[in-house]
């Protein structure tokens, strides 16, 4: 079959939804399908294009046996409802404009993913213009996204997120959710429950444990620290000044660090705040061949979420951390979708409280046979919920459900 999967986040882009879709694309591939993708610059979660990747402009190329056509569009270094809509209406015009060349393309299926709503769009446009399947990926839903984020104007950004979003979900044949919680928006949005098939995302990065003092030395850190790693995206939704915060809670305590690996559009503000502090940092992202032995190099994993992420998705981090047998502690509201995942498996802590969240790594510093058990029942998790091949074949059977339904 040939597939067209439209999506604004794919390779080379390190965390988030690129690394579901870049699986996916290759997966499909390598079962023999021909496989299009029409995507962005790589501009997530630096909201720039990196040097390294400068040479990855408009046009088409192969990656991985998969053909890849990017399309150039605004790339707001912050966001507020004004750019919002402006880097959103910039991905539709173009993604649109780049789609043209394929005219000649005899695809059978289009996939798009959202929360980016011009992706749904624009795919949903040519599946109808060529009387094919059009199959949605919800990883995310900005209108929700907008209202939970605390972003400026983000009242605004939800209503028309929330009318557009509303387009694509109604006009897919059949899509895909991640998580419970999102179930039962799309449902409640009026999309009947025979067309909504969930997925879980599983750990599409291949996950290694190193031992801790071989991972620490690689980066530096000291062996007798105790050590809190938060990785991925710094933006509005992760609400990191709350860990900041609580890294000034625990300022007594001189062996616990903090560090945060990653970029953001919150990447400069949180680097300001923790300057002259001793036991948290901000760390640029490392390499796929390194993310293994941070994970390893840590005592504790951390998940923040904004006290208002109630029906988000799941952060993609999760995947990764509870195959390396590392123990987790999750801040996040609770009932949220990342609570109740996460209930039974870690330790949790209400969101935006730094008070609440410096005591439990304090106390979890001092148990280790806590920390133990709490790693032990994340890897058990993992194995039961998040095997990548399972993922991989429930995908390919939504995709034949798909390509049959018509």
């Amino acid at each position: 079959m040939q597939l067209l999967l439209v999506t604004t986040n794919y390779w080379p882009e390190p965390t988030g939804i690129a690394i579901y879709t870049t699986d996916l694309a290759e997966c499909l591939s390598f079962q023999g399908h021909q496989v299009s993708v029409l995507t962005s610059l790589p501009h997530y979660p630096w909201w720039k294009v990196p040097e390294e990747f400068a040479h990855l402009t408009e046009g088409t190329e192969s990656h991985e046996g998969v053909s890849v056509t990017r399309a150039k569009h605004l790339i707001p270094p912050k966001m507020d409802a004004v750019l919002r809509v402006r880097f959103e209406t910039s991905l539709w015009w173009n993604l649109r404009r780049v789609s043209k060349q394929m005219a000649g393309y005899d695809f059978d299926a289009v996939i798009a993913c959202i929360p980016t709503v011009a992706g749904g769009i624009v795919g949903k446009r040519i599946a109808t213009k060529l009387g094919i399947p059009f199959g949605l990926i919800v990883q995310d839903l900005s209108g929700a996204g907008a209202k939970q984020s605390g972003l400026r104007g983000g009242a605004v950004i939800s209503k028309i997120a929330h009318f557009v979003e509303g387009r694509a979900l109604h006009g897919a044949d059949d899509l895909v959710v991640v998580s419970p919680a999102m179930r039962d928006v799309v449902a409640g949005l009026g999309v009947p429950e025979s067309r909504i098939t969930p997925i879980t995302n599983y750990s599409a990065r291949a996950i290694s444990n190193f031992d801790m003092a071989s991972a620490r030395s690689r980066f530096g850190w000291a062996s007798d620290d105790f050590v809190v790693i938060h990785t991925g995206n710094m933006g509005a939704k992760q609400d990191l000044e709350n860990v900041v915060r609580a890294a000034d809670a625990v300022n007594g305590f001189s062996k616990i660090k903090i560090y945060l690996v990653g970029h953001g559009n919150q990447e400069s503000n949180l680097k300001a705040l923790c300057v002259g502090k001793s036991n948290i940092a901000v760390l640029p992202a490392v390499s796929d061949a390194d993310y293994s032995a941070l994970l390893s190099a840590a005592d504790l994993l951390l998940v923040n979420e904004r006290s208002t992420q109630m029906e988000m998705s799941l952060p993609s981090k999760l995947t990764s951390y509870l195959y390396s047998e590392r123990p987790v502690i999750a801040a996040v509201p609770r009932g949220g979708a990342t609570w109740k995942f996460l209930d039974g498996v870690a330790e949790l802590v209400e969101a935006g409280d730094p008070v609440a969240l410096a005591r439990a790594i304090d106390e979890l510093s001092k148990q280790p046979e806590k920390l133990a058990d709490l790693a032990g029942r994340g890897r058990v998790f993992a194995d039961a919920n998040l095997d990548p091949e399972v993922g991989r074949k429930k995908y390919l059977d939504w995709v034949q459900k798909l390509i049959e339904s018509k």
